[in-house]
């Protein structure tokens, strides 16, 4: 099988997918070639071409020659065991031809329609939820770990490409801590419950596409047309029982009630570590008078007195509607009570946090517990420190360290997140925090005005994009701040962010005025079992950018460039190398070759070699080489001479 050059396009026609396979990054993994190994001397298939999508991803296309060979594929990969894991096969028909049969075929004198080969609903649930379901645990630790190593090894290549100066501080990095990384990556931390660990879950209200009946569950991939299709909740092993069932009552009021079932919206589901239930029924934003919300809520208080068996402490009911940023920092859409206490409450380390249906907080409540953890432990914050919380959330990350440092300073986009944080700092009688509710962007500089002089801890817990180059602009040329904790919620981290808050030159010659924040260590937390998702947590330490490259303005040479002993300029007219101060030793070839080849690692690991001075290193190289050769062969000529003349 040929899996690196191109295959004619008429063979392009026959393709399944696999999914379920270990997520690889290039076609050359160990593993995967195994795999492929196995799909043709094993299972004896005539795989022809195999091709991935994108990087990272967990699924592989293969291509058949002909469509009986790839019926067969489908029927020995449609779930095939390998390795530990439940291999999921499906039909590709993206590049069938086009024709006008419009997804007909012939076979002899009979035309019928092209079978359409699909995964069940419940298999879909799961691949979209949970693909690492059919994994050991200890396997799925492995491969996120493996995961973390390489997406570090890829970042210190780009940074050592794009910002050359930094070259060296990594290679004394990975001496000091002997390791292919420049930077410490721990051992991920696992969950504490790898099955039933969601405190959250929404159920969305649709079309099961099996029945088409309305159903209540998950959505897959393929919604369209407006409706919501959705797949049972019976099969996801990462949920409490308590919630399934749930979902399942729910189902039955919806297709027992009068009402029209596309008012329903979803249900959310929030639970704590003691049982304790909140259910938050959401409804469409239709034309309903009061007399309708009125039948509505009175229909689903008696639906919930009647049928709900489980620790249901709360029952909220809220018409859906669109958000604007004024609704976000202005006025907050808060959903009503129908019965039962306005919050549950979630012990977070010594604190106790009450969580209301719109309070954001982790999906894993011991899990939040060991990032506090680890955020403390290499914050390592003291009686003198300000922490600015950026992007704050409800204030977990931020409370947990206030009892440990001199201040927090909250900033969060959200309105009822910081009425959330402001209340639990009350309850827990932390009296240094300050919460303020608006755009990061908009208020940091003011924000940061008032700090100057205090010695700062940045802690900030960004959406999954990132922030944007100039709030990072802005952090660097904020002095105070010399340590800086970066938490990713998401296994795919934004390079970006990491490149700007570490570049120390725009280009060789265009040093930045402002001092880099360097990642030093990285800390990956199983946040989600059973998923891709794992949660990265980077500490960032100022550095002075004079103790990285030692630089002046206006394109003058470096300092470090002045001090070296050797300095070459080159005349691109004569093609001729003038040397100053200290000239090569012309002693013989050898030492020539150790010469120049000294010169030239030094030029590149200082990042200041350019293409120029390379072509004048190996012009000097090539006609030093001459001269030597000469000049040897000159001595051997005047000593035969001499020789001769003495016989």
């Amino acid at each position: 099988m040929n899996v690196a050059t191109p295959v004619n396009s008429d063979k392009l026609r026959y393709k399944i997918k696999v999914s379920g396979l270990p997520r690889f990054y290039s076609l050359l993994d160990p593993l995967l070639q195994e795999f492929l190994k196995m799909i043709n001397e094993e299972l004896r298939l005539n795989c022809i071409h195999a091709r991935y999508s994108k990087k990272g991803n967990a699924w592989l296309y293969l291509t058949f020659p002909t469509e009986s060979e790839q019926a067969v594929a489908l029927r020995l990969l449609k779930k095939y065991n390998w390795k530990g894991r439940s291999l999921i096969s499906t039909l590709v028909t993206a590049d069938t031809p086009k024709n006008n049969s419009n997804l007909t075929y012939a076979e002899g004198n009979h035309v019928a329609k092209r079978p359409r080969l699909d995964i069940p609903l419940s298999e879909q649930v799961l691949m979209s939820t949970i693909p690492y379901h059919s994994i050991e645990y200890e396997e799925q630790l492995r491969k996120k770990s493996e995961e973390a190593r390489i997406l570090f090894q890829r970042f210190g290549t780009i940074i050592q490409r794009k910002q050359p100066p930094l070259a060296e501080w990594c290679a004394a990095r990975k001496r000091q801590l002997n390791s292919d990384l420049a930077f410490e990556l721990s051992p991920i931390i696992p969950s504490k419950k790898v099955d039933r660990y969601r405190n959250k879950c929404e159920w969305s209200v649709g079309i099961n596409p099996d029945s088409g009946s309305v159903a209540v569950g998950l959505r897959v991939k393929d919604s369209m047309d407006g409706i919501h299709y959705v797949g049972p909740p019976d099969c996801l092993r990462n949920l409490p029982m308590p919630m399934i069932t749930l979902a399942k009552k729910f189902e039955d009021f919806v297709k027992n009630n009068s009402q029209d079932w596309r008012i329903w919206r979803n249900m959310i589901i929030r639970m704590n570590e003691d049982g304790e239930v909140m259910v938050s029924i959401v409804i469409n934003q239709h034309l309903l008078d009061n007399d309708q919300l009125s039948n509505i809520k009175c229909s689903i208080s008696e639906w919930s007195k009647k049928n709900i068996t489980e620790n249901v402490v709360s029952l909220y009911f809220q018409v859906h509607g669109e958000k604007t940023l004024a609704d976000c920092i202005g006025t907050t859409i808060e959903a009503e009570l129908l019965w039962g206490q306005k919050y549950i409450v979630e012990k977070l380390l010594n604190l106790s946090l009450e969580i209301s249906p719109a309070t954001y907080f982790r999906l894993n409540s011991l899990g939040a517990e060991e990032l506090c953890k680890v955020v403390a432990d290499l914050a390592d914050v003291n009686e003198n420190t300000t922490v600015l919380d950026l992007f704050c959330g409800s204030g977990c990350l931020a409370l947990t360290l206030a009892k440990k440092c001199k201040q927090v300073v909250g900033i969060e986009l959200i309105k009822a997140n910081i009425l959330d944080a402001k209340r639990n700092a009350e309850i827990n009688g932390i009296v240094n925090c300050e919460f303020i509710a608006g755009r990061t962007e908009d208020i940091l500089d003011s924000v940061l005005n008032k700090l100057k002089g205090c010695n700062v801890t940045v802690i900030m817990d960004p959406p999954l994009t990132g922030v944007s180059t100039g709030l990072v602009r802005t952090l660097r040329k904020f002095k105070e701040a010399i340590n800086l904790i970066y938490v990713c919620s998401n296994h795919k981290l934004p390079l970006k962010n990491l490149l700007d808050f570490s570049s120390v030159v725009r280009y060789w010659q265009k040093p930045i005025d402002t001092d880099p924040f360097l990642p030093l260590r990285i800390v990956p937390i199983d946040m989600c079992p059973h998923t891709l998702r794992s949660e990265l947590v980077l500490h960032f330490k100022r550095f002075c950018v004079d103790d990285i490259i030692l630089s002046t303005k206006n394109d003058r040479p470096s300092k470090i460039y002045n001090n070296r002993k050797f300095r070459t300029t080159f005349n691109p007219r004569t093609s001729e190398t003038v040397t100053s101060n200290i000239q090569p030793s012309t002693s013989g070839v050898g030492g020539l070759l150790d010469y120049l080849k000294k010169i030239e690692e030094r030029a590149y690991q200082e990042g200041l070699a350019k293409g120029l001075e390379r072509k004048a290193f190996q012009m000097g190289y090539s006609r030093g080489l001459q001269c030597a050769t000469a000049t040897n062969d000159d001595d051997k000529f005047k000593n035969n001479t001499s020789t001769n003349s003495d016989q």
